[in-house]
């Protein structure tokens, strides 16, 4: 399989995971604002608690807070995850440079051997004029 080929295959892997990992923020960003939004609800909750009290009130402000807690659990996680999906892209990053790197190299030490077959041709065929203007 050839350099080239093997670049694509990996700029296909780097984009993938470049996809996964703008998924997961979208995911943190969502999770996020319904934190905020969990919180707001229950400060107003609480405001209500503290003017008049009342049991409904306070199992919905359980509730909220429980569900804060989920919440935060799996922003945690995803978290988690964003930061293993962000070495990964790097690994893909590092991969196909050092791939165009040894394209470079492949390259150079290919030019290189052209010009010493084209360099040794040249000395042959001077070398048959020489023998020929000296016959």
């Amino acid at each position: 399989m050839s350099i080239k080929r093997i670049i694509k295959i990996k700029d296909g892997i780097k984009e993938a995971r470049a996809r996964e990992l703008k998924e997961i923020n979208m995911r943190i960003e969502i999770i996020k604002k319904e934190i905020r939004l969990l919180e707001n609800n229950a400060d107003s909750i609480n405001e209500e608690i503290k003017e008049s009290f009342s049991e409904g009130l306070l199992f919905q402000y359980r509730a909220l807070m429980a569900r804060k807690r989920e919440l935060t659990e799996e922003l945690r996680k995803l978290k988690l995850l964003k930061e293993e999906k962000k070495e990964k892209l790097k690994q893909a990053y590092r991969d196909i440079k050092a791939l165009d790197i040894i394209s470079l190299n492949k390259e150079k030490e290919n030019m290189a051997k052209n010009l010493n077959l084209e360099s040794q041709n040249l000395g042959f065929m001077y070398l048959i004029r020489q023998r020929y203007r000296n016959a």
